[in-house]
């Protein structure tokens, strides 16, 4: 008798756990509100604490997030303040964008831009206006980054620069594989050089 009780108290223990981990990261409710205006919904939601405003060809959704693991299960997390998501289409044109990817060895890159054109379907992402890359005691600046997910690669382009503690550099484009943290440097034309100063 006590052993068939102790049996019935653990299932039930076991299935309130599992409504609680399906209720907590699976289950997404969305509340709606409609106005008057049929151009305009507001979209709340309940978890993240994003709003959607929606008209006729895109929606606006405040601090937003996406977040995928590549082959490695290296995790590559974007943010932004804002993003506009245009009908018909898998691309968010975001603003305030913050990035980060988290190797499986604890280390991370940040990846921070004014501006970012994002695919939410292949994770491509184009990070123009203000681009600056932090690794470790490394800082990349450029007007443009390309970040190629299913690729694992990044491109930087326009007004490119390199620090690290004691090195300096500009260029036109560096290209960095994420997985093996190969860089490879070039110049767009033969006449401009890459310049590299030492302190």
């Amino acid at each position: 008798m006590l052993k068939t009780f102790i049996q019935i108290v653990l299932i039930l223990t076991l299935s309130l756990i599992l409504i609680f981990v399906f209720y907590k990261y699976f289950y997404n409710e969305s509340i709606i509100e409609s106005t008057n205006d049929t151009k305009n919904i507001e979209i709340f939601d309940k978890e993240k604490n994003i709003k959607t405003e929606k008209n006729d060809k895109d929606s606006t959704i405040y601090n937003l997030s996406y977040k995928k693991f590549d082959i490695q299960n290296n995790a590559y997390l974007i943010e932004a303040s804002e993003g506009r998501i245009t009908e018909n289409t898998n691309e968010v044109f975001m603003k305030q964008v913050k990035a980060t990817i988290n190797y499986m060895d604890n280390e991370k890159l940040f990846i921070f831009s004014n501006n970012a054109l994002f695919n939410n379907k292949t994770f491509q992402t184009n990070f123009y206006n203000g681009v600056k890359v932090v690794y470790k005691d490394q800082k990349l600046e450029s007007n443009n980054l390309d970040f190629l997910f299913d690729k694992n690669i990044a491109i930087f382009r326009e007004n490119v620069r390199y620090e690290n503690l004691d090195t300096k550099m500009f260029s036109d484009e560096i290209l960095i594989n994420l997985l093996t943290k190969e860089i490879t440097i070039s110049s767009k034309t033969k006449s401009k050089k890459v310049k590299v100063e030492k302190n």
